[in-house]
C-alpha cells in the first residue's frame, strides 16, 4: 500500500536512520513529531511474534517533545533512569509480552491510591529489567514536524498505524494482536490484586476504566473463576511457571508456532492444572 503523497517526507523519515538509546539521547530534539520502534530479531521472538525486524513494532507521537515522551517517558534514560511505565502504553505493552520470560509483576500506578488498574506499573526491579531489555533490543526512528505541517499529528500518525499495523499499536490498528490485549488484561487483574493484599493500600470501589468492563479491583475481590494466565496459575500453586506450561502441553499440545505463549486459560485449562498440580494430589 503506497503512502498518500502528504506522508512521504513521514515515512520516509520512520524508514531511514534507526538508534540504540545511546544515539538518540544526541540525535532527538525536544520537538513534537512521531517515532518508531523497532526490534532486532530477537526481540520479535520475545514478544512471541513472527521476527520482522525491518518492520516496526509501535508507532507513537508527541505533541510536545521527541525526548521527553520517547527518551524520558518510554525508555528511562534521563539521568535518573527512573521508569514511568504507569504513563507509557508501550511499556505496559512490552510488559505484558514479556511478563513471563522476564518475570514482570504489575503494580498499582499510585499505591498509595490505587486505582485505574489498566495503566498498571510495574515492582521496581522489573522495571529495571524491562528498561534493560528496551535498551538491548530495540531502536528508534523519528519524524520531527515542522511548523509547515498543519495536519494535525494524531491524523498523521493514524494514517502510518493504518498502514503498516505495528503489532505492538492497538489503538488505530486495524489488525490488533487480541493476544496482547488479553496478556494487557491479566497484568491489570494482576496489580487490582497486589492492591488487595493485606498491608497494602485498599483500593475504594473504582468506576469503569473505560473498557467496557466490569472494574478490575470488583473482579479481584470477587472469587476467581476462568483467566489465570499459566504465570499466575504457578504463583497460586506454589509452583513454577516452567510445571504449569508443561502440564498444558501434555494435555493440550504445543502451541501452533514456535515463541507463541500461553495466553489466559480457559476453564477447561485451568481446572486441569490445578487437578495435577494442587497440594495433597
Amino acid at each position: 500500500m503506497d503512502p498518500p503523497p502528504q506522508l512521504s517526507d513521514v515515512f520516509d523519515a520512520l524508514l531511514s536512520t534507526r538508534w540504540n538509546v545511546d544515539q538518540a539521547r544526541k540525535r532527538l530534539q525536544p520537538v513534537p513529531g512521531l517515532y518508531a520502534i523497532y526490534g532486532d530479531a530477537d526481540a520479535w521472538h520475545d514478544l512471541g511474534l513472527e521476527p520482522r525486524p525491518e518492520n516496526a513494532l509501535y508507532v507513537g507521537k508527541s505533541e510536545s517533545s521527541l525526548v521527553g515522551r520517547d527518551l524520558t517517558t518510554h525508555f528511562a534514560a534521563d539521568k535518573t533512569g527512573k521508569a514511568r511505565t504507569g504513563s507509557s502504553t508501550v511499556r505496559r505493552s512490552f510488559a505484558a509480552l514479556l511478563s513471563d520470560s522476564l518475570d514482570l509483576q504489575a503494580t498499582p500506578r499510585n499505591p498509595g491510591k490505587p486505582g485505574k488498574y489498566s495503566h498498571y506499573a510495574l515492582t521496581a526491579a522489573g522495571d529495571a529489567r524491562l528498561t534493560a531489555w528496551m535498551h538491548e533490543r530495540l531502536t528508534l526512528a523519528a519524524w520531527e514536524k515542522t511548523t509547515g505541517v498543519a495536519q494535525p499529528l494524531s491524523d498523521i500518525e493514524s494514517a502510518v498505524i493504518r498502514c503498516w499495523k505495528p503489532p505492538i499499536n492497538i489503538q488505530m490498528n486495524p489488525r490488533p494482536l487480541q493476544r496482547l490485549k488479553l496478556a494487557r488484561e491479566a497484568m491489570a487483574r494482576q496489580a487490582a490484586a497486589s492492591a488487595l493484599v493485606p498491608g497494602n493500600s485498599t483500593p475504594s470501589t473504582p468506576g469503569r476504566d473505560g473498557s467496557g468492563e466490569e472494574p478490575v479491583a470488583a473482579q479481584a475481590r470477587m472469587p476467581r473463576g476462568p483467566g489465570f494466565t499459566p504465570v499466575e496459575l504457578a504463583r497460586e500453586l506454589g509452583k513454577d511457571p516452567k510445571t504449569v506450561r508443561h502440564v498444558l502441553r501434555t494435555r493440550y499440545g504445543p502451541l501452533p508456532h514456535p515463541g507463541d505463549r500461553w495466553g489466559v486459560l480457559t476453564a477447561e485449562q485451568e481446572n486441569h492444572v490445578r487437578a495435577r498440580l494442587a497440594p495433597g494430589t
